[in-house]
């Protein structure tokens, strides 16, 4: 039976688990056209602004054939009464309600990190005049829900405040069998931002090779945090690395937006998810080093279409219908690049985004 790929953007996943050979269903707001031709797609209920509609996803699931699990992407952080009410139509291959609801409790994340004596930027309820602070939802994903807060500033329902910290934001992707962590690799990312959304996610390139004493401390992490709120499979730590100094913003409970660059098998990180979840790790040495690559986002300039009978490189992902259009800010693709090194591939994915907007029409716009 099939697994059922749950996600806002379920294409990364549901590739990563039919590489691994496992037959897949895919449930996202886009249906690209490349995950289509991955697995069945259906429309997941919702909007990437309102978040997902959680009785009309529910009711989804419900009506689909038969499943071995269901695992889920980016998007559910938010909603731990729909993973309740998912984990009852088939078992969830990953973490459980309870665990995502913890992990992503701000100020219960923050206490643990504390209790662990790992640095984190300190939370609360209503930004304090004595520093920068950052304004985040609860469970929030793609860095877009993030505003810089003012003073008098009240924290809305699902929202909080972390205090702003200096620093190059880094990820480690991580597999976890509920007491321990391996790190499969480590990432950097960047933001892609506009004057409404400054910390939009703009990518990541990676892995990075790190020195070994930071790299023992990552693992460490990762492994403490993984027996302190008992996490299975794919897990990413997220992390600001200024100097000698590692700040920990949050852990993301699921396979993360690294897939696409740390995919290198065997070991497939489908396979290393599943023996996760079943508390099964991979020996320490089982995962080695990868050539550098670089996923980064390219969202639209101006209103875009795609034209009919546009021909996609084999390194573009994500891609939309003919006749997609596009307004300022959306998302349009995924663009996959490698390099030599880190800047590298960075760079060839910069001039493969730009290649994909110059022969995108621009929308013009109507006239009476």
């Amino acid at each position: 039976m099939p697994i059922l790929v749950v996600a806002l953007s379920g294409r990364a996943l549901a590739a990563a688990a039919r590489r691994a050979g496992a037959e897949v269903i895919v449930a996202d707001l886009y249906g690209d056209t490349d995950t289509r031709a991955l697995a069945p797609w259906h429309r997941l209920p919702g909007s990437l602004g309102h978040g997902i509609d959680s009785s009309a996803a529910a009711a989804l699931a419900r009506e689909l054939p038969p499943m071995d699990g269901i695992v889920c992407g980016a998007g559910f952080e938010a909603a731990p009464n729909l993973l309740a009410d998912l984990a009852q139509i088939a078992p969830l291959i990953g973490n459980t309600p309870e665990t995502i609801a913890a992990v992503k409790d701000p100020f219960g994340f923050a206490a643990t990190l504390r209790r662990l004596g790992l640095p984190h930027p300190a939370v609360a309820a209503r930004p304090e005049s004595n520093g920068a602070w950052l304004r985040k939802r609860v469970g929030g994903a793609g860095g877009t829900h993030i505003r810089r807060a003012s003073d008098g500033d009240a924290a809305e329902p699902g929202s909080y405040y972390q205090a702003k910290a200096p620093g190059t934001p880094f990820a480690a992707l991580f597999v976890a069998d509920g007491h321990t962590a391996r790190v499969i690799g480590c990432s950097v990312q960047w933001t892609d931002p506009t004057p409404e959304q400054p910390f939009r996610y703009g990518g990541c390139v990676g892995p990075i090779d790190l020195a070994p004493r930071r790299a023992r401390w990552i693992d460490d992490a990762c492994a403490a945090i993984a027996a302190a709120f008992g996490l299975v499979g794919l897990n990413s730590l997220d992390m600001l690395i200024e100097g000698d100094e590692i700040a920990i913003l949050e852990v993301n409970p699921r396979p993360g937006a690294t897939l696409d660059i740390h995919e290198d098998g065997p070991p497939r990180l489908w396979d290393l998810h599943c023996r996760g979840v079943s508390g099964d790790l991979p020996p320490a040495r089982a995962i080695g080093t990868r050539q550098p690559r670089a996923a980064t986002i390219l969202y639209a300039d101006r209103p875009r279409e795609i034209p009919p009978g546009l021909e996609w490189a084999p390194s573009i992902a994500d891609i939309s219908a003919p006749g997609s259009r596009f307004a300022a800010g959306d998302p349009i693709c995924t663009v996959l690049s490698a390099g030599p090194d880190l800047a590298g591939a960075r760079a060839q994915g910069r001039q493969r985004a730009e290649a994909v907007l110059r022969r995108l029409p621009e929308l013009l716009p109507k006239t009476a």
